[in-house]
């Protein structure tokens, strides 16, 4: 059964009708447009490419009609259906990275008080799977393939924060923007990366080293976040 914030997810739509284009595959196996999901291991996955090798980033996946010119990898897979298959899973939503306005809409400096349970059920591991040169099956997380350039190091194997993005006048933000992980933290990004220099848009760059060409084909796969000892000598 979807989680209790599923009623959240259609921005007054009726569950009838937000579930409507999911398919039952069989076997606790989903798909909605390009996102498969299964119950096991709650795993979701969608197709994506390698968008960038070099420059400035903002965002690690956005959809291809989205901010293109500063994710590392795009994807044909609609916001929306990653959603569904996020509340569909349990997933919850976390608020805590982003501040509490005032009345004046201005940042107070304060951030929500967000339970324990709550922000555990909002963190997720990033994989990516893609075919070698040689052939081979290659893997990476997504942490690996982005360098903070104040640390010179991937980013940590730290989890990703589920936010949920927001609806605004009945337009889901995450589908209108197609932002899906952010690195520089913006709300209607599905996904936000909670580590050091998350307010700095200007500090993130590929690890090109690890990438392969752009245009390679890449399976994302989201699993829910099990913390493993720190390997030595990545950053934060």
């Amino acid at each position: 059964r979807p989680s209790e914030n599923f009623r959240y997810l259609g921005g007054g739509l009726s569950w009838g009708e937000v579930l409507r284009p999911v398919e039952d595959l069989g076997g606790g196996r989903f798909k909605v447009g390009l996102v498969e999901f299964k119950q096991e291991g709650r795993e979701i996955v969608f197709p994506a490419e390698v968008n960038m090798k070099e420059g400035a980033l903002e965002y690690a996946i956005v959809h291809q009609n989205g901010k293109i010119h500063e994710a590392v990898l795009i994807t044909k897979a609609r916001p929306f259906h990653v959603n569904i298959a996020l509340k569909i899973l349990g997933y919850e939503e976390s608020k805590e990275l982003f501040p509490i306005l005032g009345e004046d809409f201005r940042p107070t400096g304060k951030f929500p008080d967000v339970p324990a349970k709550t922000r555990n059920a909002a963190r997720a591991a990033l994989h990516l799977r893609w075919k070698g040169k040689t052939g081979n099956p290659e893997e990476a997380t997504l942490n690996d393939w982005i360098t903070n350039t104040v640390t010179r190091k991937p980013l940590a194997p730290k989890p990703w924060v589920y936010g949920g993005s927001y609806f605004h006048e009945q337009s889901f933000q995450a589908e209108a923007s197609g932002d899906i992980v952010a690195l520089f933290t913006n709300n209607a990004s599905l996904f936000n990366w909670p580590g050091r220099d998350a307010a700095l848009d200007d500090v993130w760059v590929p690890t090109t080293a690890r990438i392969p060409d752009v245009g390679t084909p890449v399976t994302v796969t989201i699993r829910p976040f099990i913390k493993n000892k720190k390997p030595d000598g990545q950053g934060s």
